[in-house]
């Protein structure tokens, strides 16, 4: 009988056509749990053991494997019984009901069954080159239906493949460090102009990591000029900075030079990257572009020895908002006037001074350490001071970074 939130649904009886010798009976026997779910497909859940069985078996227990669907609660299902005769076990099919009362599953959603999905080799490999390029799951599985040439033939789920993707993150998580060592060697291998370096700290843990192909190397010497360096950029995982060198070709194009990891924005760190990069390419940049980082500051000073020292003008303006008293936020003419003085290179040093000074004065900013402070370094970020260099298609900020 349908339980009494079910007894509105039509009655179907739907019985799965197949031949006879594969249709189950009473009283059919098997060596085995295996043999007998080989025969039926059936859902075995945690697998017993001979003696669990035997246990089983003493109590007057038999073993069941069925499946009540509690949506529509359809009553189809077989169950064995364990049996032991002349020292021979085995397993006796004691209950077979094969009436459904519900449709089977249409054809066209068949492959979707968990029975029929297993993810191959091809699957695993695919799933991991797309994790190398940073594709998700979800694209990885759009990716995967178009070269299969429909989701009839992929045989999984974007399910699967989250799953598959989660596996091989997390085995790769303890190992990661040593992937990327051991490709940068292989690397270096293939060719003589890659360059790596790497520093391991006692506990076996990476502290930094810096390489630069030939390539990039060749984009250096042409179009190095002026460097941008970023450090704000963390990876997730494993809590290291991000920094890449970068700049612009002569067609205003985004180049690399090189890029690095590091532990940490300290001095140290950003010295052992500043002196790598200048064994790797013997030159030091005429001018590098930067944040406001004071570790940065000092690494630059020490190690790039006559390289203009610039700070990017976009994580300044950006702090504006934060900095700036509130009546000003909304002032149109205020900033107007402010872009004009600080992004302008037509003034001379004493014609910004000026211009600064009565901006100053004229809203009342005399007290705002910000304002204050950036007067103080004005020379790394004010075009003005830089007159004197050829700017042509000059990066007033790191986003070129990105």
């Amino acid at each position: 009988m349908l339980p009494a939130d079910l007894s509105f649904i039509e009655t179907v009886v739907v019985v799965p056509h197949c031949s006879e010798a594969l249709k189950p009976f009473v009283g059919q026997c098997f060596k085995s749990v295996d043999f007998a779910a080989a025969f039926y497909d059936v859902r075995q859940g945690k697998k017993k053991t001979e003696e669990d069985d035997r246990l089983n078996a003493s109590k007057g227990f038999s073993m069941k494997h069925r499946r009540l669907t509690n949506r529509c609660g359809c009553l189809a299902r077989i169950s064995f019984r364990y049996f032991c005769e002349d020292g021979v076990p085995g397993y006796k099919i004691h209950e077979f009901v094969e009436t459904h009362n519900h449709t089977m599953v249409e054809v066209q959603h068949q492959p979707f069954m968990s029975i029929n999905r297993k993810l191959s080799e091809v699957h695993e490999k695919f799933i991991l080159d797309c994790s190398k390029a940073n594709i998700g799951p979800t694209l990885t599985f759009k990716f995967l239906k178009e070269v299969l040439g429909g989701y009839e033939m992929m045989g999984c789920t974007i399910g699967d493949i989250r799953n598959a993707s989660r596996d091989i993150k997390a085995y790769a998580h303890g190992y990661g460090v040593q992937m990327v060592l051991d490709e940068m060697r292989r690397k270096k291998e293939l060719s003589d102009a890659f360059t790596y370096h790497y520093e391991v700290i006692s506990e076996n843990q990476l502290q930094a990591l810096f390489w630069c192909d030939g390539v990039s190397k060749r984009n250096y010497h042409m179009f190095g000029d002026i460097v941008a360096f970023d450090s704000t950029y963390n990876t997730n995982r494993y809590c290291m900075i991000f920094t890449p060198f970068t700049g612009k070709d002569n067609h205003g194009k985004h180049v690399t030079f090189a890029a690095g990891l590091v532990s940490n924005e300290k001095t140290g760190a950003f010295a052992w990257l500043f002196k790598h990069f200048i064994e790797c390419m013997v030159v030091a940049p005429k001018m590098i572009v930067t944040d406001q980082d004071m570790g940065m500051r000092s690494a630059i000073e020490e190690l790039l020895i006559g390289t203009k020292y610039r700070w990017c003008m976009w994580h300044i303006m950006y702090k504006l908002v934060v900095k700036e008293p509130k009546k000003l936020l909304t002032d149109d003419h205020f900033k107007k006037e402010f872009n004009a003085c600080v992004w302008s290179d037509l003034h001379e040093p004493a014609e910004f001074e000026e211009i600064w000074n009565g901006i100053i004065e004229e809203y009342g900013l005399q007290d705002v350490e910000w304002y204050n402070t950036m007067y103080r370094h004005r020379k790394y970020r004010i075009p003005t001071y830089f007159r004197d260099f050829t700017l042509g298609s000059m990066i007033r900020i790191t986003s070129v970074s990105e």
